[in-house]
């Protein structure tokens, strides 16, 4: 078992709505690599039992969501696996209103290594919206009756 140099900063929720096909992460800010590390336990075990080929993350970012650089390639890294896994788009809203061209930075940083489309919002409704949208665009494409899953 690895041994955290530091305890790590920042806080991570999640959780999967299954009716919209999205996983809604919640996390405080600023961040570690301990906190990645945290993350991927957390948000990796709602990952786990996500059964569709199409999915949306829904990320709601408070506080100053910056991390030092070994942080950005862990979260790289997190993105990968989770696009491997049927992560089709990432909605990113920043509640925070101080630093947001630096946030907007390195989450930009985290998302462009990947094929993931991601967009940020100022509204968590907006975010949703369009993350639905990419959703079940993708469960067309794939074939997969949304409606089974969805409330209309």
């Amino acid at each position: 078992m690895e041994i955290d140099k530091f305890s790590a900063h920042g806080e991570v929720h999640a959780h999967f709505q299954a009716e919209q096909n999205i996983l809604h992460i919640d996390l405080v800010g600023p961040f570690n690599l301990e906190f990645m590390q945290k993350y991927e336990r957390v948000v990796g075990a709602q990952r786990k039992n996500i059964d569709t080929p199409c999915w949306g993350s829904l990320v709601n970012v408070h506080g100053l969501a910056l991390a030092p650089m070994e942080a950005t390639n862990a979260g790289q890294e997190i993105v990968s696996k989770a696009v491997a896994l049927g992560l089709i788009a990432t909605a990113v809203v920043l509640h925070e209103t101080e630093g947001v061209a630096m946030q907007k930075k390195f989450w930009s940083r985290v998302y462009e290594s990947s094929t993931l489309a991601f967009e940020y919002f100022d509204d968590t409704a907006q975010a949703t919206l369009w993350l639905s949208e990419k959703v079940l665009a993708c469960l067309q494409a794939h074939n997969v009756n949304q409606f089974n899953n969805a409330r209309r």
